[in-house]
Formats: C-alpha cells, structure tokens, sequence
C-alpha cells in the first residue's frame, strides 16, 4: 500500500503539470541587452511561473519580466552549430550530420522601476517558437511580433512569390499570368 501511495504521488503530480499545460523551463543564453544584473553569454533557465510573468534565472540574478510589462517580443536570426570531433570512421559522418540549431529570441519591456529594458536570448530553435507562443497567449496581440527581421521578412516574401509561381508561366500564356504577359510584351515593343 505505501509503495502504491509512494508511486501515485509523483504520477498525479506530473499529470497536474501536463493538464494544466505550463511551459516547461527552457535553457537559455543572455546574448545581449542592457539588464544590468546580466553580462552577455550568461547561461541560465528561463521559468514561466505563473501566468502573469516569466523568469530568466541565472547563477547570481534573477530577472523577473511580468507579461504585461512586454513591449515587443520577437524572433531574431537562426544559427547553426555543426558538432565537428576528429573521430574516424562512420562516427565522424553522423557528427557532421548532427547539427544544433539555435534561435535568438528578442524581448522589450519595462523594468519595475519604468526603463525600457532588452534581453536577447539564445535558445533551442523549437525552444524560441515554443516561447514567443507562451509570450503571445499572456500579450496582447500588438506587442508581439512573429519575426520582423530583415532576413526573415525576405524569406516569407520569397516563400509567397514562389507559392504563387507555376513552372510553366514562363511558357504559356493563360488568365493567371496575363500581368507579367502584359508587362513583358510592353518592354519588348519598346525596346525595339
């Protein structure tokens, strides 16, 4: 009976957690900002306590950003980190497959004493997505935005430009490319 007990305690607890659906802590990397507690590449954890605020903890600090002190949230540029060991064989292939990508997540707000303040952090890819949604869901929708980087705006640009593009538009003329046709015919008569 008490081994039964003793098993079903951390079960309801841990079913507690997944009910409730609170984000799990992320590892994560202070890379740049102005909080003064934090010196850049700091490691630490970041905690979502309740649902009025979250925390970057480290060793010596913990920074205490309440959700509605958020000015601007957003994803910054992606890096990847290929594992390169001098390890021969077929080993050394699945090294240099295996890479870890990383997301930097970029974060405004105002401190308790009313300064703006910026903290970028560098997490797991899934991490930083999985963190900018918790951020959305206590924010509201103005303050947030989903990755206003120059890179990432050329991206999804060139993604809805070739989402629209059919291979064979440059060949034929039909009723869904009949502007570029149009534009096209207009610089040919005029460079003749």
């Amino acid at each position: 009976m008490i081994k039964t007990a003793l098993l079903t305690l951390p079960l309801a607890a841990f079913a507690c957690i997944v009910v409730s659906g609170a984000p799990r802590p992320e590892t994560s990397t202070y890379v740049d900002g102005n909080v003064s507690s934090l010196k850049p590449n700091t490691g630490g954890t970041l905690v979502f306590k309740d649902d009025t605020s979250m925390m970057f903890r480290t060793g010596l600090a913990d920074v205490a950003v309440p959700y509605a002190s958020i000015l601007r949230a957003e994803l910054g540029a992606t890096q990847t980190r290929s594992h390169d060991l001098p390890v021969p064989g077929v080993s050394a292939l699945l090294n240099r497959l295996h890479k870890t990508e990383t997301q930097l997540l970029i974060v405004e707000f105002k401190s308790g004493l009313g300064e703006d303040q910026t903290m970028t952090l560098q997490l797991a890819k899934p991490a930083a997505s999985s963190v900018l949604a918790t951020i959305q869901e206590h924010t509201p929708k103005s303050t947030v935005a989903a990755a206003k980087t120059p890179a990432a705006k050329a991206t999804a640009d060139k993604a809805a430009a070739a989402k629209n593009e059919w291979w064979g538009d440059g060949y034929w003329k039909t009723v869904r490319n009949q502007d570029s046709w149009a534009s096209k015919e207009a610089a040919n008569t005029n460079s003749k």
